[in-house]
């Protein structure tokens, strides 16, 4: 019954985060009116939203792992100078994530998004950095490496990230903290005067949350902070 109960708090919650991302309306459109100094504010934000709620956890899969879920992100506004969309309040993404265990303490994943008129396909490799062990209060610690694009009619954008999580074991909540970068490269595909322009940017990126274990499942809540913005994550999916 509890589990039950958790599993529809976990859609809830990724509901509650994707929204403002699902019915927004012509959410980038507002890009054909930014300047030349609003593209790296922009840069910024969809790096930010591109970084975030990659994990829950630090523990590997193992071999033969699967986990399969979807992931929310929501910025609650925009950075300082980000005329494009400087009049969306909040504003996020939404992906469709699955990961897949190897040998050696690696896990691979991919990602997709498709909304708004923005497409986005991305993935990466996780490395456990020490033995795995699901003793309670036991620490796992992995590496993440990770990489998306993301295309749209007015811009187009190669995002790489790198971060360190970890995260303790406890019976049912288990928390997790992380630090890392994001590294966005941005050009601008307007028939305006930002056509052809390139920005490119640096952040650094903190996170922290908590994860529900459920039966086969679990639910994850956390937030992130880079470049002066603090994001919520929310994702939920089944993992085995």
């Amino acid at each position: 019954m509890r589990n039950k109960h958790l599993l529809k708090l976990t859609f809830a919650c990724s509901l509650f985060l994707a929204a403002p991302a699902a019915f927004a309306t012509g959410v980038y459109s507002g890009f054909i009116n930014s300047d030349k100094e609003g593209l790296k504010p922009f840069a910024r934000d969809l790096g930010g939203l591109l970084g975030s709620g990659l994990n829950q956890t630090a523990r590997p899969l193992g071999f033969s792992g699967f986990d399969i879920g979807v992931r929310a992100v929501v910025q609650m506004k925009p950075s300082r100078g980000n005329t494009a969309l400087h009049q969306t309040r909040p504003f996020g993404l939404g992906f469709i994530q699955a990961e897949l265990g190897m040998p050696y303490r690696i896990d691979g994943f991919v990602r997709a998004a498709s909304y708004e008129g923005l497409s986005v396909a991305g993935g990466g490799l996780r490395y456990g950095l020490w033995n795995v062990s699901d003793q309670k209060n036991y620490i796992n610690a992995m590496i993440v490496l990770a990489g998306n694009m993301a295309a749209n009619k007015y811009f187009y954008a190669v995002h790489f990230n790198t971060s360190v999580v970890c995260s303790v074991n406890r019976p049912v909540f288990s928390p997790y903290v992380g630090a890392g970068f994001d590294s966005t490269r941005l050009e601008a595909q307007t028939y305006t005067g930002t056509l052809g322009d390139t920005v490119r940017v640096f952040e650094m990126r903190y996170s922290a949350g908590v994860r529900a274990k459920l039966r086969l499942g679990y639910l994850a809540v956390g937030a992130t902070y880079t470049h002066d913005r603090t994001l919520l994550n929310a994702s939920t999916g089944i993992r085995f």
